[in-house]
């Protein structure tokens, strides 16, 4: 009933969307502003449907009702209530809510504030949006063909002919199969909704653009459209952080960035759109850049329907690690960019000659130019990116299965740009601010640029900065901190509501200091032994087997337990041991590493995890993956993650045994195996608070414990349990076992019941099988006690990586800058509508 009235209202939710476009349209060409009162109601009824779906699907998932695709496919019975929260919007077609849900709001506020004769326009475009949008979850089949995927679909309609599904059509799953392991953290909880509101904001500037073109009004759009371009542009920027910091936090590569088409499909929009922002001040200013104002807020929204396109149609599953699943909306995205496209891109060709065209040229030295320099140069990044991503759709123009580039190439291109910006930022904020000659511009950059010289070659120095490539990187950072520094301090004397732009580009430099340092500069984290033999590897005097020279350095250090070992020359690091949960997900280990500083600083400790990927594990093996500990720090952080184990070796070993077992042991060979088994047990006898040691164990005999009925058979005669203290004597790991003895019995005969307890950590079995009450004594038989037990070891990945509080800091300072020119451009706006 709830998944019924959920897809009734998105039928009705998409019905009113064409008819709010309808009408709006006709509102735009009539000016008629009854039409536009009856278009904002069937907006406003429109979004009430999306919320009635969406509180649907929230409670199909909140009550596991997993005969529905959606809520089996995203969730499971162990997940957390947040957890199932987030799982509304874990998957395409919940993705795809979201983003109608929050466009709603947006166009909400266009009515509201948007004067005329812009409102009308703008929200047919609005609307339009939605219809494409509302198209990819409607879930209609007409049988030649299909439009949409519903999320209230069950497993029946998505798996028609699933074998289990024939011979019982009313199967429903007792469980689901989870949410990605990797998606259970708090930034995922909060990255899409931000990247979504980031993305229905940046469809306002597209509106306003497609709004001038239709009034002709060229000029006048850039006010109200400014502050929503700035509040886009803070969304995705925020979004963009949190997805880098979910990436340093939970993935194991060590970085914040990786230029996946995911993180680009973020990250090209914004480019284009604090593109457009440079061009639209220019516009404001001095009524110059207008082809190029509309031409970036157009682009800027197709960049974002492209990239959905990219990573929603299922062309790049290959490729990227995030991409969705195809859910056969290839033909409705390209239909969308199409139509986005084509409205946008047309109707500026359509209009292009009656835009105005400046006079003259702007000089050099101007602020038009160098302000429109800074976006030339953000859109040449954007489209690089852009070709980057899409190389494996037009390299197929030229090879069967073409490879997406390198993460060098996008390195190798957007350095050289980062450098150029940065150095033309400093020069535009002093010609933004001032008329300059290059007499007095070049007085003006004497004092930054000693500054300047000074800082790098200390910066060089100290981090011993060989390359040349690097040393200039680093002075166009810190020459965009300092020279943007002197300008913010003039600012703040002159009028401080000006700084929003000069703190953006303080932002950026701290930002391009903080991404050189913490990328290359990154220092292993070793022991000496191993520190040795990378020194030995360096100098050519480690060979192979084959006497072939080894070249690849150890970037990892074994610790075993309660062993400690010297690392980086600083900590005294201890591995503890590590604790086995199901939460967050099942069978995570908790490890637990002390690193107790030699100089006497403070002792800390770093919990890495390591859990079995249940989503992508599978007959062929265990697909293990980590979460690291990151311990940050003001001048360093440090990274850490265990890279193997004795528990999950043990593990792997397992599942190949049993693998191998069942698909090679003949029939009749059971009993064969537990014979070997046999011969590899033990039998030890102890008698109440004796403790006696067996290879490298030492077994108390504590006391005995009541057994509870449930454990017990029926017509048990005799049943109890033994506490047993069971340790290892070199490392002191221990752990306490209660076997169980039992005799019951049956047809008239005595039987015994003595069920093993297993210690997975040491691959022991523990049985209790004999009870003696004469001496007060037991007999215990233990299976797979080797004298050559292998005591508990990991292998950890540390590293210490210098200044990435610089690029959060860096990234703290860009949203600050742009929330400053928002409130000062909404204020401008504000006051110009209240007074017409």
């Amino acid at each position: 009933m709830i998944a019924e009235a959920g897809r009734w209202f998105l039928n009705f939710a998409f019905l009113f969307s064409v008819c709010s476009m309808g009408l709006y349209a006709f509102a735009s060409v009539r000016n008629n502003k009854k039409v536009e009162r009856i278009s904002n109601w069937f907006w406003g009824f429109k979004g009430v449907f999306v919320l009635g779906a969406s509180i649907a699907l929230i409670y199909l998932i909140m009550t596991h009702q997993f005969q529905y695709y959606y809520v089996w496919n995203y969730t499971s019975l162990d997940l957390e209530t947040k957890y199932l929260f987030s799982a509304f919007y874990g998957g395409q077609e919940g993705s795809f809510m979201l983003w109608i849900f929050f466009a709603f709001f947006v166009g909400l506020g266009l009515i509201v504030w948007t004067r005329k004769p812009y409102r009308a326009p703008v929200m047919f475009v609005m609307a339009m949006t939605q219809f494409f949008l509302l198209s990819m979850i409607i879930g209609w089949d007409f049988g030649f063909t299909k439009i949409g995927a519903s999320p209230f679909r069950t497993i029946a309609q998505e798996m028609p002919n699933a074998p289990f599904l024939q011979a019982n059509p009313d199967f429903v799953p007792q469980d689901g199969t989870g949410l990605n392991d990797l998606l259970k953290s708090p930034w995922m909880m909060i990255h899409p909704p931000i990247i979504f509101v980031g993305f229905s904001m940046m469809t306002v500037p597209f509106a306003f653009a497609i709004a001038s073109l239709w009034t002709k009004t060229y000029h006048e759009w850039i006010r109200p459209a400014l502050p929503w371009t700035l509040a886009a542009n803070l969304s995705l920027l925020t979004a963009i952080f949190l997805g880098g910091y979910w990436a340093y936090e939970t993935l194991s590569f060590g970085g914040y960035w990786a230029w996946d088409p995911v993180e680009n499909a973020s990250l090209v929009p914004w480019l284009i759109g604090t593109a457009g922002i440079h061009a639209m001040i220019i516009q404001r200013k001095s009524r110059r850049a207008h082809k190029a104002s509309l031409f970036f807020a157009i682009l800027a929204y197709v960049s974002i329907i492209y990239q959905t396109f990219l990573t929603r149609s299922g062309v790049l599953a290959d490729q990227s690690v995030h991409s969705f699943v195809d859910l056969g909306l290839y033909n409705q995205l390209l239909a969308f960019i199409l139509a986005v496209t084509i409205m946008g891109i047309g109707f500026y060709l359509y209009r292009y000659k009656e835009l105005p065209t400046p006079d003259k040229e702007s000089k050099f030295l101007s602020r038009e130019f160098m302000t429109f320099t800074g976006a030339m140069l953000l859109f040449i990044l954007g489209l690089v990116i852009i070709l980057g991503t899409s190389s494996p759709i037009l390299g197929k123009l030229f090879v069967d299965n073409p490879t997406p580039p390198e993460i060098q190439f996008y390195n190798n291109w957007s350095m050289p740009i980062a450098i150029i910006m940065a150095l033309a930022t400093v020069v535009g904020q002093y010609l933004f601010w001032e008329r300059h000659s290059w007499e007095s511009l070049a007085g003006e950059l004497i004092t930054p640029l000693l500054i300047t010289s000074t800082v790098s070659v200390v910066s060089i120095v100290l981090g011993n900065v060989t390359s040349i490539y690097y040393m200039i990187y680093i002075f166009a950072g810190w020459f965009t901190v300092i020279g943007n520094g002197t300008v913010l301090v003039r600012l703040l004397r002159k009028n401080p509501k000006l700084v929003g732009g000069t703190i953006t580009h303080i932002g950026f430099g701290l930002l391009l200091l903080g991404i050189i340092a913490s990328s290359v500069y990154t220092v292993p984290m070793l022991d000496p032994q191993t520190t040795n033999y990378n020194t030995r590897i360096e100098q050519g005097e480690v060979f192979d087997d084959e006497g072939f020279p080894i070249t690849q350095k150890v970037e990892m250090f074994e610790l075993k337990v309660n062993q400690p070992k010297l690392v980086n020359e600083k900590y005294m690091v201890t591995y503890e041991g590590y604790e086995l949960t199901n939460s967050p997900r099942p069978g995570q280990q908790n490890y637990r590493l002390r690193f107790e500083p030699i100089d006497g600083g403070e002792v800390f400790y770093m919990s890495p995890e390591v859990y079995p990927m249940l989503t992508s594990s599978g007959p062929n093996g265990v697909d293990w993956s980590v979460d690291p500990h990151v311990r940050t720090g003001m001048v360093k952080d440090i990274y850490l993650y265990v890279a193997g184990s004795k528990y999950v070796e043990q593990r792997n070993e397992e599942f190949e045994r049993n693998a191998q077992n069942e698909s090679m042991m003949p029939v009749g060979n059971q009993d064969e195996e537990q014979t070997e088994e046999q011969e590899d047990s033990q039998i030890i006898e102890l008698s109440r608070g004796e403790t006696k040691s067996v290879g490298p164990f030492a077994f108390t005999f504590r006391n005995f414990v009541p057994a509870s009925e449930e454990a017990l058979p029926e017509n048990t005669q005799i049943g109890i349990r033994s506490l047993i203290h069971i340790e290892h004597e070199s490392s002191g790991r221990a752990f306490e076992a209660e076997p169980l003895f039992a005799v019951y019995t049956e047809d008239d005969r005595s039987y015994t019941y003595s069920p093993p307890i297993e210690i997975k950590e040491w691959d022991m079995n523990v049985l209790f099988s004999k009870v003696r009450p004469e001496s007060d004594s037991i007999e215990l038989t233990v299976y797979g006690l080797d004298e050559n037990f292998e005591e508990d070891w990991v292998l950890v990945v540390a590293e210490q990586k210098p200044f990435v509080s610089v690029v959060w800091l860096g990234t703290f300072m860009l949203m600050a800058g742009f929330s400053i020119s928002i409130f000062r451009h909404w204020a401008r706006e504000k006051n110009t509508a209240e007074k017409n």
